[in-house]
């Protein structure tokens, strides 16, 4: 959607391209799904499923209740401009925001676990000029988000900076990004920095009161439509009559669903998808083949990297002196060579020594053991003491193409870019 409009006025304009009786499947119940979900209603279609592998929605805007307190695993913050569309859902189901100017962001050493403030504002204004210059050439592009700078720069953000006089890359938007679970910087297009940056100025920062979760909670128990969860997809059939679909209940039968039309979001298990960072590129537990796919969609998701994105989860007995707020370990977020290693940490509440830790794997040798043995060592060379771990969840987040794939598809509008 257009994030220049309201999305009431988008909606006014657009019509149903099927009848609205349409038997419509979507395969996960995340932000994608729900989304997708919200928009069909709008529309006026009326037999609308989603399927959902896990007990509830939300997908990696997970949100858990530890210890009384609430958590949000993957997705958890907002800026005031860069979200309309969620802005608008916060409005319209009631969800409750709270703002972050208390949550401190600092660069802390893994070594001694003393720490220093970082100032975001003074570090992002070295980047204002080429992002408004981008975003100007952008608006003749007639496209939206990264794909509107897609064909102007495609190059590695290293080569990038370099060709337009930024010397150095400024700290805090590196640590951001690659904190977030976006990817080294060195490895990425600048079209993907780009877009950071810019929802990044955006305005102050947001968090849901009751966990992420909950906006997503409040969406599905508002639409009209049916959420299935506990049911894995393990098999979609794509047919001239219609989509077929073979799933695992929450009775653990394997139950055959017909549908008209199917859309598949989220994390979804193609072979063809590789692993960001993964040594031959290749998954050492490969995803299975749940859909049959034609040659071109093979040869586009042969160019999707997705990467292992760990959120470890601890009780930690000796940081009551580390305040509540985002802490990045800029040894390991500088050097993509240390990839296992924390690359940020955060307090959620002040009251408690509940601690989350942030990570990449690749999907080979460094996995959800390995990462969390790396947590535990930064830890206690922090002098800190593991009384448990508590959880850890790995998330395969951000699909995205490297900057060949974009330079192979010039100009073209693929989902994943």
């Amino acid at each position: 959607m257009d994030p220049g409009k309201s999305v009431e006025d988008q909606f006014e304009k657009l019509h149903p391209c099927l009848p609205l009786n349409t038997r419509i499947g979507i395969i996960g119940g995340g932000p994608s799904g729900l989304s997708a979900a919200y928009a069909l209603s709008k529309l006026g279609y009326t037999d609308v499923t989603i399927l959902e592998k896990y007990h509830s929605v939300g997908g990696m805007c997970e949100s858990v209740e530890i210890e009384g307190k609430i958590y949000d695993l993957g997705g958890q913050v907002l800026a005031a401009n860069s979200a309309p569309v969620i802005f608008h859902l916060v409005r319209e189901f009631g969800a409750e925001l709270e703002e972050m100017d208390s949550h401190k962001l600092a660069l802390i050493d893994s070594f001694t676990g003393t720490y220093q403030d970082i100032n975001v504002a003074d570090d992002y204004i070295s980047l204002i000029s080429l992002t408004l210059e981008l975003q100007e050439k952008a608006k003749d592009s007639n496209r939206i988000g990264v794909h509107a700078v897609s064909d102007i720069a495609s190059d590695l953000t290293p080569a990038y900076l370099g060709a337009h006089g930024v010397e150095s890359f400024p700290k805090s938007v590196q640590y951001g990004y690659t904190a977030s679970g976006y990817g080294f910087v060195q490895d990425m297009p600048y079209a993907y920095i780009h877009e950071f940056t810019r929802t990044s100025m955006a305005g102050k920062i947001r968090r849901f009161k009751g966990g992420y979760t909950s906006l997503w909670e409040k969406i599905s128990d508002s639409l009209p439509i049916k959420v299935l969860h506990n049911t894995e997809v393990v098999s979609v059939k794509r047919t001239a009559s219609g989509v077929y679909v073979d799933a695992v209940s929450s009775r653990g039968e394997v139950e055959r669903m017909e549908f008209d039309k199917m859309i598949i979001s989220g994390s979804f298990p193609f072979k063809n998808v590789k692993t960001y960072r993964s040594p031959a590129l290749t998954c050492r537990e490969p995803g299975k083949e749940v859909l049959d796919m034609g040659d071109l969609e093979k040869e586009l998701f042969s160019k999707v990297r997705t990467i292992d994105y760990y959120t470890t989860v601890l009780k930690i007995k000796g940081f009551q002196h580390i305040p509540v707020g985002f802490y990045y370990f800029g040894e390991y977020v500088d050097d993509p060579s240390t990839i296992g290693n924390p690359v940020a940490m955060q307090r959620f509440h002040a009251d408690t020594d509940i601690f989350l830790f942030w990570s990449y794997g690749n999907s080979d040798d460094v996995v959800g053991l390995v990462v969390e043995e790396l947590v535990m060592k930064a830890v206690k060379s922090m002098r800190g003491e593991v009384e448990r771990v508590i959880l850890q969840r790995q998330f395969k987040y951000f699909p995205h193409v490297d900057s060949e794939g974009m330079y192979d598809f010039p100009g073209t509008s693929y989902s994943f870019i």
